[in-house]
């Protein structure tokens, strides 16, 4: 008597390959905004959000950041746009940034405009 025994293998996906990133919170976005404006104070010192003798962002200034394109689950995003502003500002004035959710919890930052009351 011959009995035939087959196996199926049965693969898990590896890691995140192949895979998007998951998308950032709201919050995560910003923290991450002002943390990356924070690491840069030589290239924004002149824009006023610094204090010149301590080389930190002023008191109270303030990162909000909208999402775009499609909401992932948890109202997460992989896009963002961002600014960076002084706590007494006027209208759209502030340092705008895009934001790029990235795999594994980074994210790509790059400058847009500022722009003067």
């Amino acid at each position: 008597m011959l009995v035939t025994l087959s196996s199926v293998v049965v693969g898990a996906p590896s890691g995140t390959a192949g895979r998007p990133p998951a998308g950032h919170t709201k919050t995560q976005a910003e923290v991450n905004v002002l943390r990356a404006v924070a690491r840069r104070w030589k290239a924004w010192r002149r824009l006023g959000l610094f204090d010149p003798r301590t080389h930190l962002l002023t008191n109270n200034t303030e990162g909000v950041c909208h999402g775009r394109g499609k909401p992932r689950p948890g109202n997460r995003y992989l896009r963002f746009v961002c600014v960076v502003r002084p706590h007494a500002h006027h209208g759209r004035e502030g340092l705008w940034l895009r934001y790029r959710a990235l795999a594994g919890g980074r994210s790509r930052i790059s400058f847009l405009a500022y722009h003067r009351r």
